[in-house]
């Protein structure tokens, strides 16, 4: 596996070299947003609150054309105290007066839910079928966006709501989402080994601890898209994280893959990419863009902005507000840093202590270093950047082409094949990317296109002019071999295969698990075949129409290289999301 790694971070570095030096410096998107998750420290986190929005809108008016905006996400717990204080405090009202003038979208971070030890996880020593494990970990996830807990303790309140429906309820539909993550308990004899460092980043202060045997899942989170697709139909999500979250070595190589694999072309972006048909926003992309915190002051961006790759689009993440401007840096150093890590430890007194406080002078000079930065990209490096700007989570949702509802004409679908087939040669793996059309294709949506177009032919006996992309989920279970490599099949039976397998992937009526999956497995003649050795099957059939022409059937694995690269700490089996991951074509959008 780890050659294979490698050799798919090679391909990385060759799209890399290939980049054109002499094309136009792209654009520079600069996206503000500020985490307000304390709902035990209410007096620093309204203070935090009343800071970056009041200077949010102070540079939107002093610089319209630079379209200042934030994205402000709240906690479930921190909503709810803040609405409990809203008749005294009118923090709720001085919210949304901001919202509704169109200065800051609010967004939602489940991250610091009480609390880190209690909130729900998933026990994969219970089982060993994905299958099951997908029932798990939705039955997870749907408590972390909805269910009430005690602020201090994280135990459950039946009756009440939390999570993302309470942000919801109480400052309107979120724009972004973010830290909806399910805990793995390990063990001896689990899936994952068990680690005392489950949360060891690279480098700065450490997130919140998690005990010995708990780890965060990091990668898929298929289970929950489903749950917030019923809630929230609009909000794109944050992609890959700055640190690393989960101890996951060669995590900052793998990224820098990643990210290359998915901005094969100028109007891509290494930061923006398609999973599980919602757009992802990354906060950092490489060893030099990566998320920006304003407190530091200028220095910091304007290295960014005089080094980055300006052949490709980028999205910087600026955090506003952070903690750290109201505490000592002895504090964010030791082992109860985050504050709702020092609650979640004292609940009988869950305030920080006066000594773990900086004084107001400091705390004013953190937040004079982010007005700094402000100034410098409006006033600077804006006007002698020509469509650099700062951008909203809807901004970003508008400005990419839609995942799917678009058509792929059967000449544009049949050209990218042969191209695309060549290309694959006789290799295991498929060919990283698929284009048609000038849309890019997930895998999972290659494969639904090729069935209902081989589902047609077997009607009709002619192909469509065109097929819809639909929404699809990649397979809940990989088969993680690479299947058999002897026997042949005919056009005919694949084409009888594809008439029976898409009607289910336009089947988006509620189930225990997607009925709009990619098939786990195809058997024909008697054998079963991985997905990957189908859509082969597919492509071929297409690509030779006549009815009794022989098809080989080919070893293939369903793993591919954006799959392969893209940090995750999942098994192999339950990684079937990596079949929706795509780049993210911006469209041109006028702002």
């Amino acid at each position: 596996m780890k050659s294979t790694i490698l050799s798919f971070l090679a391909i990385a570095g060759l799209v890399a070299a290939a980049a054109q030096t002499d094309l136009p410096k792209q654009p520079i998107y600069i996206y503000l947003y500020a985490r307000v998750t304390d709902h035990v420290n209410l007096g620093i986190t309204e203070d935090r609150i009343h800071r970056v929005l009041s200077t949010v809108e102070k540079y939107r008016g002093a610089h319209p054309n630079a379209h200042v905006t934030a994205t402000i996400l709240f906690s479930g717990a921190v909503s709810e105290a803040l609405a409990r204080r809203n008749p005294q405090t009118h923090i709720v009202d001085f919210v949304k007066g901001y919202v509704q003038r169109g200065v800051i979208e609010v967004g939602y971070d489940g991250s610091d839910e009480p609390t880190y030890v209690t909130r729900p996880f998933v026990d994969f020593n219970e089982t060993s079928d994905p299958e099951r494990r997908w029932v798990l970990r939705r039955a997870a996830e749907e408590k972390i966006l909805g269910e009430g807990r005690d602020p201090l303790t994280g135990a459950e309140e039946p009756g009440k709501e939390g999570g993302l429906k309470k942000m919801q309820q109480v400052f309107g539909e979120a724009a972004c989402i973010t830290g909806v993550t399910n805990l793995m308990k390990t063990g001896p004899g689990g899936l994952y080994r068990a680690t005392t460092r489950p949360r060891v980043v690279d480098e700065g202060p450490k997130p919140a601890k998690m005990p010995p045997g708990l780890m965060p899942e990091v990668g898929g989170d298929s289970e929950a898209v489903a749950l917030i697709r019923a809630i929230n139909s609009k909000a794109i999500m944050f992609g890959l994280p700055d640190t690393n979250p989960a101890n996951i070595p060669g995590f900052r190589g793998a990224r820098s893959g990643f990210s290359e694999l998915v901005s094969p072309v100028p109007e891509t972006s290494p930061e923006l990419y398609w999973q599980d048909n919602v757009l992802r926003s990354s906060e950092a992309s490489s060893e030099l863009v990566r998320l920006v915190h304003a407190y530091g002051g200028v220095e910091p961006m304007q290295k960014l902005t005089e080094k980055a790759d300006r052949t490709k689009v980028h999205v910087v993440h600026v955090e506003l507000g952070d903690e750290q401007n109201y505490v000592q840096a002895e504090f964010v150093k030791g082992l109860e840093y985050p504050a709702l890590q020092y609650a979640y430890n004292h609940p009988g007194s869950p305030e920080l202590p006066a000594n773990a406080l900086r004084p107001k002078g400091d705390v004013d000079a953190a937040f004079a270093n982010e007005e700094a930065l402000l100034t410098w990209v409006t006033e600077k490096f804006l006007p002698a950047n020509t469509g650099s700007r700062f951008v909203s989570s809807m901004d970003l949702s508008h400005m990419v082409a839609p995942a799917t509802g678009f058509p792929v004409s059967m000449d544009g679908l049949k050209s990218a094949l042969a191209d695309f087939v060549k290309a694959w040669g006789n290799d295991n793996y498929a060919p990283p990317l698929f284009r048609a059309d000038g849309h890019y294709l997930s895998r999972a949506e290659l494969f639904q296109v090729m069935a209902d177009a081989l589902a047609e032919f077997h009607k009709t006996g002619k192909f469509p002019q065109a097929v819809r992309v639909v929404q699809v989920y990649g397979p809940v279970r990989l088969l993680t071999g690479h299947g058999p490599n002897i026997g042949e099949v005919s056009v005919e039976k694949v084409a009888t295969l594809c008439a029976d397998i898409a009607p289910g992937l336009h089947d988006q009526t509620p189930g225990e698990v997607p009925k709009n999956a990619i098939p786990i497995g195809i058997t024909i003649d008697g054998v079963l075949l991985n997905p990957a050795q189908f859509l082969r099957l597919m492509a071929g059939a297409i690509l030779n129409p006549a009815p009794e022409a022989k098809l080989n059937i080919r070893m293939t694995y369903e793993f591919i290289a954006v799959g392969q690269l893209l940090p995750r700490t999942r098994p192999d089996p339950d990684d079937g999301f990596i079949w929706t991951l795509k780049p993210a074509q911006l469209a041109g959008y006028k702002f």
